[in-house]
């Protein structure tokens, strides 16, 4: 792979267009890019920073450098110095590094290259420029560096004057002198930056002699230990011993290799971690700013990640094997820009719609790829995920505005750094900000469009959940944003139901449906054997029941996993005898099975119409209520004076609904968006008429406030006039209670 020319600066060409780290090699005293890395041997050459089976395969997804600088001394030297060496460093990569400051960053040095590197990092420190670097650099590799000099340095200087008449110069060598007063407390000030930095760090030490007398043909005549362990190890920073001289302690010749294994198991290392080690520092530098802590507190509406944890709970867990072949789709491929044809036509992907009907599992595969893709992220700088549940029960994720503040929130806790796009609009508005749909989305994409975080990719799910007024909103944004041929650095997926309100807007993109796929009708049989595995276990199916049973699921299923769900439930309660028979009887479709097991729950309800009232005010609450308000709301079992039995009874109501509802975390929620849509539908078959099942409610709360007031003006009246005065309160109202119902 032939280096490109960059200023001083070797950069060997690299494959993928995202990069993990960049890893730069700085040579020694005397040396060159040209042969510095080289294991030369009867002809055999192998540079092992760049030969495809040594570091390149270690670290994969990285930009390998062999940094270029005049180190010579003894013939036309450059009249130089350490320090000098080192910010011509530091300014060479801050031109390499200045429009991604925090892309990671590893140091390999040998030998007088450590020391260059040394002085590079305390310039860096020393200049407010170039300080981002510091906090960039994920791993230091010193290889023979001699930090506190070495013994030679008499013997280089007598050498430095024997040939001044070749235009030598002991700028650089001057300073090697062991123990040098200036080495030491360039040593002293670098530990105390590794250690207020945290930098992972490693010294690698010469066990052989190097014999340089070897090279004029007399071997012997000038050997030794070029640099100690002593110089060559810092106190408290890992170090290694290779077996190897002063002279080949950079050089290896093949895979399997001893010291290249040691070294490029070092280096991996620093590699594997780098991207914790940026984030780790970035979030503490955010925890230094007060400012920028109230900032996220106001931006969090609810966080996406506990939502995700509900959905999975309350949808039970996904069949095992199903959805994984989503990734490797066509749509999916496209979307993420993994192919040719995608990168070629980028603008086309930014959008993507996959769309289906009530129960066939989109929520589920939203599920699986907002958990899996972040894995697959992690190997490749450059892409990051957020995603958003909505969901029609609670407010907070049922608007335009929370979808925009999830997905932002997400991508800021990812690269902390994108906050400074948004502190000065939160310095001049406060938390009121976070309340305009137009200024939450300018933002946005103004993140979105930050290079040096990446390629960023939304997952909105059941975007039909949304308000109708939210939904237009954030579909009118989605169409004039993404509606060109510009190329965008963010990336939506959005699932929902096919309605043409949605389809208006998102049907000029890629879009999907969902069941059209073959691998979904295959996910469905999964599905039913892995159930009916369950049911086997618990009810004694032989294989014949077992056979007819998994037949009649997958003709009824009309790929709904919703009523495979439903179906498999309603087996639970009859014995294998009647199995069959209870199938065979249960219609297809959602809604004619949501009408068979409200009928049942009816017909074996001693109190249906306390039933429908049950259903009526979990449909019209604008949140889920607890079950003690649905007890209170619905006047249940008011005169058992016990709370615990009261709830305990209220429960068993709820049980009663026959699978349509269910509780949660103390919260009562309908099964499925589509049972809503079931029991309010229009028309003849309308099981809850809303404006209605409003009215009672109200009604009923307007009860509840009378009564506690009643309560209230009886305690108001046994109070003293002079602590009515002194607590200077009018009383009125219902004041004293702490249980509200909401409407």
């Amino acid at each position: 792979m032939s280096p490109l020319q960059l200023g001083s600066i070797l950069v060997q060409a690299v494959i993928t267009c995202f990069l993990r780290c960049t890893i730069i090699a700085v040579h020694g005293l005397g040396s060159n890019v040209d042969w510095s890395w080289t294991w030369k041997d009867n002809g055999k050459c192998v540079n092992w920073l760049q030969d495809p089976d040594m570091l390149p395969a270690k670290v994969p997804k990285s930009r390998i450098i062999a940094y270029n600088y005049e180190s010579k001394w003894d013939a036309d030297a450059p009249k130089t110095r350490l320090q000098l060496c080192g910010e011509e460093l530091v300014h060479s990569i801050h031109s390499l590094q200045k429009h991604d400051p925090n892309h990671p960053i590893v140091l390999v040095g040998h030998s007088l290259g450590g020391n260059v590197i040394v002085n590079g990092l305390l310039y860096a420190n020393s200049e407010d420029t170039f300080k981002y670097l510091l906090k960039a650099t994920v791993g230091l590799v010193f290889l023979g560096t001699p930090f506190r000099g070495t013994e030679w340095q008499p013997f280089l200087e007598s050498l430095v004057k024997l040939k001044s008449f070749s235009g030598s110069h002991n700028g650089i060598t001057r300073e090697l002198g062991f123990d040098e007063p200036i080495l030491l407390d360039k040593l002293h000030g670098f530990c105390r930056l590794l250690n207020k930095l945290s930098i992972p760090a490693s010294c690698f030490s010469e066990l052989y002699e190097t014999d340089y007398g070897r090279r004029y043909g007399v071997r012997g005549a000038i050997k030794g230990m070029v640099v100690t362990e002593a110089s060559a190890c810092i106190p408290g920073v890992e170090r290694h011993a290779l077996q190897t001289d002063h002279l080949k302690i950079n050089k290896y010749c093949s895979p399997t290799d001893r010291s290249f294994l040691t070294v490029s198991t070092t280096i991996s290392e620093m590699y594997a971690n780098a991207k914790d080690i940026i984030r780790r520092r970035q979030a503490h530098a955010l925890e230094q700013k007060p400012e920028a802590e109230a900032c996220l507190r106001d931006l969090f509406l609810t966080d996406p990640r506990d939502d995700r944890i509900a959905l999975k709970r309350k949808k039970g867990d996904r069949a095992q094997g199903t959805c994984e072949w989503i990734i490797g789709t066509e749509e999916i491929t496209a979307w993420l820009g993994s192919t040719q044809k995608a990168r070629s036509e980028a603008q086309t992907n930014n959008i993507l719609w996959l769309h289906g009907h009530p129960g066939t599992g989109k929520s589920t595969m939203a599920i699986f790829l907002t958990e899996e893709l972040p894995k697959a992220f992690s190997e490749t700088d450059g892409k990051t995920l957020a995603y958003f549940f909505c969901d029609s029960n609670f407010d907070k994720q049922r608007t335009a505005i929370s979808i925009v503040r999830g997905l932002l929130l997400q991508l800021i806790q990812q690269h902390p750094q994108l906050l400074d796009y948004l502190m000065p609009r939160y310095r001049e508005r406060g938390a009121k900000l976070f309340e305009s749909f137009d200024a939450l989305w300018e933002i946005f994409m103004i993140v979105a469009a930050d290079q040096s975080t990446g390629q960023k990719y939304c997952i909105i799910d059941a975007l039909d959940e949304c308000d109708q007024t939210s939904q237009e909103v954030l579909l009118r944004q989605l169409q004039e944003t993404f509606d060109g041929s510009r190329d965008m650095n963010i990336h939506i997926l959005i699932t929902s139901r096919p309605y043409s309100e949605i389809e208006e807007y998102l049907g000029q993109f890629p879009n999907t449906d969902l069941g059209t796929f073959p691998n979904a009708k295959q996910d469905i049989d999964v599905c039913i054997e892995e159930k009916l595995a369950n049911l086997t276990r618990r009810k004694h199916y032989t294989q014949k029941v077992k056979d007819q049973i998994s037949e009649l699921l997958r003709n009824k299923a009309e790929g709904t996993f919703l009523w495979v769900g439903l179906a498999c439930k309603e087996l639970e309660n009859v014995p294998s005898k009647d199995a069959l028979k209870l199938l065979q009887d249960m219609p297809q479709g959602l809604h004619s099975l949501y009408q068979r097991l409200l009928n049942a729950a009816l017909a074996q309800s001693s109190e249906p119409n306390i039933l429908k009232r049950i259903l009526s005010f979990i449909v019209v609450a604008l949140r889920p209520l607890t079950v003690e308000e649905l007890s209170t709301s619905c006047e249940l079992h008011q005169d058992e004076t016990d709370l615990e039995t009261r709830l305990q009874f209220t429960r068993e109501h709820v049980a009663s609904c026959r699978l349509m509802i269910k509780i949660q975390d103390d919260q009562i929620l309908l099964l499925h968006q589509s049972v809503k849509d079931f029991l309010t539908r229009t028309g003849s078959g309308c099981f809850i008429n809303t404006l209605d099942a409003n009215a009672d409610m109200a009604c009923r709360f307007g009860l509840y406030m009378h009564e506690t007031h009643k309560r209230n003006s009886k305690c108001e009246s046994q109070m003293s006039n002079f602590s009515r005065s002194s607590l200077g309160v009018e009383t009125g109202g219902y004041g004293g209670s702490s249980q509200q119902l909401p409407t």
